[in-house]
């Protein structure tokens, strides 16, 4: 490791890039507990300082893969969601509704994370699905089999890379964002052709679709949305990036009933809403979350213009689907029977 804090960690007149071999090997030793905490602290701050080039990214990205433990979803080629581990921290999670809508209407969609990620530390939206009832699933059999039948699943990463997990103590000692929160959301754990990655900043959209094709993705799909996430923002436009030849902006609608994020609600309180969305009652988020769904449903895509996925999004919570398919969705995670 030594040999590569000195390349990186030289100083700003002096530092240098690692090539993709060295930081593939930098990675692997991190992993494999061959580098000392004080020295994985210092290159993952030399390298906050520097800020990694793409081919770092690859390198970094390729030792994680090769402790990945995959899960083929072969025809089904879901949509992943490439969504930062690190949660939210100001405002709430419509995803777990906007999720349903979207396989209610015929998409199939997986998503994958841990908790008590840095820096954030915030709520994340697979908390929101425990507090909804649904015991979210990890062993592999059991994901593919949740995607199947409900067209949803979500696959933990103490799972699916356990040496990546393993050093979540070690980033939260850290408390700040380094290279593993950019490249973490990319696995493609799925080994899906459809991502759909949220973003914080834009001078990463480069880097994340050149590691997003790196890693199997052919249509790529960024959202400049609320809190880095996929969720578009509820009140003014959203800009949205493809790794084609065209990007687009959205903007909500309008509604009389307008809501603002004025405090931290609880996680019950958060199921809540998007259980009240999924049975289609009236709502201050619905149109928020029918817009998420509509992105997640172009994504995969079953429509490319927008105004008739949300139209299918519509259509998704008026007759059912979306609750029918949370439901099977909860009774696989539970346990319980279905009833068909």
């Amino acid at each position: 490791m030594i040999e590569f804090l000195k390349k990186v960690g030289a100083g700003k007149e002096r530092w240098e890039d690692l090539t993709y071999k060295e930081a593939y090997e930098a990675n692997k030793e991190i992993l494999n507990e061959k580098a000392s905490d004080i020295q994985i602290g210092a290159f993952w701050s030399a390298m906050r300082i520097k800020y990694a080039t793409a081919e770092e990214l690859k390198g970094f990205i390729d030792a994680l893969r090769e402790e990945t433990n995959y899960i083929d979803s072969d025809e089904l080629n879901p949509v992943d969601l490439a969504i930062g581990y690190d949660g939210k921290n100001k405002s709430i999670h419509i995803l777990p509704a906007a999720i349903f809508i979207a396989t209610g209407a015929g998409a199939k969609v997986v998503g994958h994370g841990n908790e008590r990620v840095p820096s954030k530390f915030g709520t994340t939206y697979q908390e929101v699905l425990n507090a909804m009832g649904c015991i979210v699933e990890t062993k592999p059999d059991k994901c593919l089999k949740a995607l199947e039948l409900s067209g949803f699943a979500f696959y933990h990463q103490k799972y699916l890379n356990p040496k990546l997990s393993a050093l979540l103590p070690k980033r939260q000692e850290f408390g700040l964002r380094n290279y593993l929160n950019s490249i973490e959301k990319l696995l493609n754990p799925f080994k899906t052709t459809k991502v759909l990655v949220g973003v914080t900043h834009k001078q990463f959209i480069s880097k994340y679709i050149q590691l997003g094709t790196h890693v199997g993705f052919e249509n790529i799909f960024l959202i400049k949305g609320l809190e880095g996430g996929i969720e578009p923002h509820p009140h003014k436009e959203t800009q949205i990036y493809t790794n084609k030849i065209f990007s687009l902006s959205i903007y909500p609608k309008e509604n009389k009933d307008d809501f603002k994020f004025t405090k931290i609600i609880s996680l019950e309180e958060n199921a809540n809403i998007c259980i009240s969305i999924l049975k289609n009652q009236e709502n201050p988020f619905r149109e928020w979350a029918i817009l998420t769904a509509a992105l997640i449903i172009i994504s995969y895509e079953i429509e490319y213009d927008i105004k008739k996925s949300i139209s299918k999004a519509e259509e998704s919570l008026k007759f059912g689907a979306a609750y029918e398919s949370f439901e099977i969705y909860k009774s696989l995670t539970t346990n319980k029977k279905i009833i068909f």
